[in-house]
């Protein structure tokens, strides 16, 4: 019985980790990286919906071969609305494209009206064992799952309330075995393991909020027009232009605080901390006031947060490191979780003997200085 719940625990704990990967990896790059999750079954019977697919990542140099497994998406065509796709190439090149084709599929992607897909537009390939793609079969449903509600407002709550169940039903046991014999860490690192779970989908969902305004425009002392790809353009010393931003909105129960940031000093924005209740929807902008004749390349970073930390503050950090300001505004809810084992006197206590019992055996194991000298 004792093996069968740790295999049963292990293989929760590589679900649980390989969906995190997937979503926070994916959440991060805008594209899908390490892992991604099968959300058809167009390569059937290669793979199928719900199973978890090795990615190797491409670089700008490597060369993309025939009957790779690829993972693209694009920008017009009937697939371009279905974001990334896994498919085979089965001809064209680097210069004019390439054609792509599911193996459930009759057609290729570009007879039902998709262009060649460009090298740039591939992010990565499956990693294969010989011409066998590396898949772990069905662990995906979780991330699909969690995809189809993430939307809803007691989601997060639930995998809280979940991780309490499964701390305080671990907590019990251990009661237990206490007063029969001395007993390993595994509810100490079912604190940890909780309260990091925690933060990474406190901070996976934060991210996913969030968005990153690219700008790129030029000032100019006498000529101002249209610069292609920017919603700018070229403007002329002294001009002033406003632009909408998407809206600052709050469709979960919690309430959340919005955060706009950018270093262009041309740059004012409308609102730049933003105190949003369930349901409410602020509308942001941005002005660019034409000061400074150059080019420029810059950035407006939209962050929405959890208000684990006064409001100010978190504004504070954001000016400094987004990405900083994600991590702690992350931490602090699994915090009291992973510092529990220490504050715990008890469990403190057991976990000291039980590293200095590793200590001494990893001390036996290696040789001593005496017998290194020998």
């Amino acid at each position: 019985m004792k093996i069968f719940l740790g295999i049963l625990n292990t293989l929760l704990a590589i679900v649980i980790l390989c969906t995190l990967i997937a979503a926070v990896g994916s959440a991060i790059t805008k594209e899908p990286i390490l892992l991604t999750v099968i959300r058809s079954n167009s390569m059937y019977p290669v793979w199928e919906r719900g199973d978890m697919v090795i990615i190797e990542n491409l670089k700008e140099n490597d060369s993309i071969q025939l009957s790779d497994i690829v993972f693209f998406k694009t920008e017009e065509g009937p697939l371009a609305a279905n974001g990334w796709i896994a498919h085979r190439v089965v001809d064209g090149n680097t210069k004019e494209g390439f054609i792509t084709k599911g193996d459930a599929n009759e057609h290729t992607d570009q007879s039902e009206g998709n262009e060649a897909i460009n090298r740039e537009l591939i992010a990565g390939r499956a990693l294969t064992i010989g011409e066998t793609p590396i898949v772990i079969p069905k662990i995906g449903y979780l991330s699909l799952w969690a995809e189809k509600y993430q939307s809803s407002p007691y989601l997060l709550p639930g995998i809280a309330l979940f991780l309490a169940l499964l701390i305080a039903i671990g907590e019990l046991k251990s009661g237990q075995k206490r007063r029969k014999k001395e007993h390993g860490m595994d509810l100490q690192l079912i604190y940890i393991v909780g309260g990091l779970t925690i933060s990474i989908i406190m901070g996976g969902t934060m991210l996913a909020s969030g968005q990153n305004l690219n700008l790129f425009y030029q000032v100019s002392k006498d000529n101002k027009g249209v610069l292609m790809g920017s919603d700018v353009g070229i403007l002329q010393v002294g001009d002033e232009v406003s632009k909408s931003m998407s809206d600052l909105s709050n469709k979960g129960m919690i309430p959340s605080i919005g955060v706009i940031t950018t270093n262009d000093k041309q740059i004012s924005l409308s609102h730049t901390n933003v105190y949003l209740t369930k349901g409410q929807k602020v509308n942001a902008t941005y002005t660019l006031n034409a000061e400074k004749p150059g080019k420029y390349e810059t950035s407006i970073r939209v962050g929405i947060f959890y208000p684990f930390l006064p409001s100010s503050f978190i504004y504070f950090l954001a000016q400094k490191s987004y990405w900083l300001t994600l991590a702690l505004v992350s931490l602090v809810p699994g915090l009291p979780l992973m510092l529990y084992p220490i504050i715990d006197g008890k469990m403190r206590r057991k976990t000291m003997k039980f590293l200095k019992k590793k200590t001494r055996k990893l001390q036996s194991i290696l040789p001593s200085k005496n017998e290194e000298r020998a």
